[in-house]
């Protein structure tokens, strides 16, 4: 299955127009991937693969991105390593 994103709909008074999502494959919730604030442009986003058991040390499981798009490939390539590395295929 491909992944989806959906809004976490977590908010707080304070910052509630950050965008948040939660990653999914399936049903199956794989990370997350949301903005950050009051950092550098370059590390606007932050996303993390959490879903998976074990790994290669080369699969990196969080990172940061300077948007939302690169957050996202970013995450997608790191699924894909892992989806490799546990011999795995998402189904279509």
């Amino acid at each position: 299955m491909p992944l989806t994103m959906r809004p976490t709909k977590q908010s707080s008074p304070v910052d509630n127009d950050r965008q948040d999502f939660t990653v999914y494959c399936g049903e199956w919730a794989m990370g997350r991937i949301y903005e950050e604030r009051g950092g550098p442009d370059n590390m606007r986003w932050f996303w993390s693969l959490y879903g998976v058991v074990g790994k290669p040390s080369k699969v990196h499981t969080n990172d940061h991105a300077p948007t939302l798009d690169e957050a996202r490939a970013q995450f997608e390539a790191a699924w894909r390593q892992w989806l490799a590395w546990a011999k795995l295929q998402e189904m279509p």
